[in-house]
């Protein structure tokens, strides 16, 4: 069956090929790991520095939930230098896994685009005299499959890591109006 598939599509039996593409797949096996994994901790984190910033302005104290709570907990002074320590720390953390998928969307294009040149020139190579377009075009259209699922890749690395930038920013937000509101 493999022997058979491989035949008809003899370009694809190209180890830089078959290599780019399982490189790239691989890429989009962590882009929806790490964009699953970072949208529900994310969300989570939200919601609970949401509700944090709804106690503090109902007149409360600030929830034991707040990743501010730490910090202002561990100093007997509390003051901006502070909270702004622990608003970096936060962004720190909230930023894990976008610089993976800002690299994955920039590079997965290009990736893609060294498999299809190297199967064009292997199936140029391969040739020989006998040029016909019913010898080319095969081979060029198959070969252009690298750069379609580089692209393929690139696309929602990119959907991903705005979408969960986008989170970033509100969590971050949502800190800096808890500090402010604690230090006055």
């Amino acid at each position: 069956m493999l022997q058979e598939i491989l035949s008809k599509y003899q370009y694809l039996a190209n180890p830089i090929t078959l290599s780019v593409i399982g490189w790239l797949l691989l890429y989009l096996f962590f882009i929806f790991f790490i964009f699953f994994y970072r949208l529900f901790s994310l969300n989570s984190w939200i919601q609970k520095e949401n509700d944090s910033l709804n106690g503090l302005l109902m007149g409360g104290m600030l929830s034991t939930n707040s990743s501010l709570n730490s910090c202002k907990e561990r100093s007997e002074i509390v003051d901006k230098t502070i909270l702004n320590a622990c608003v970096e720390a936060a962004k720190k953390e909230a930023k894990k896994g976008l610089t993976f998928l800002s690299i994955v969307s920039s590079t997965a294009p290009f990736i893609g685009l060294f498999g299809t040149v190297v199967s064009i020139l292997i199936a140029f190579s391969h040739m020989g005299n006998n040029t016909s377009l019913s010898l080319v075009a095969p081979a060029i259209s198959e070969a252009l499959i690298a750069t379609a699922v580089g692209i393929l890749v690139a696309i929602p690395a990119y959907s991903f890591h705005q979408i969960l930038a986008s989170k970033f920013e509100d969590l971050i937000s949502i800190l800096k109006m808890q500090r402010d509101f604690i230090v006055k």
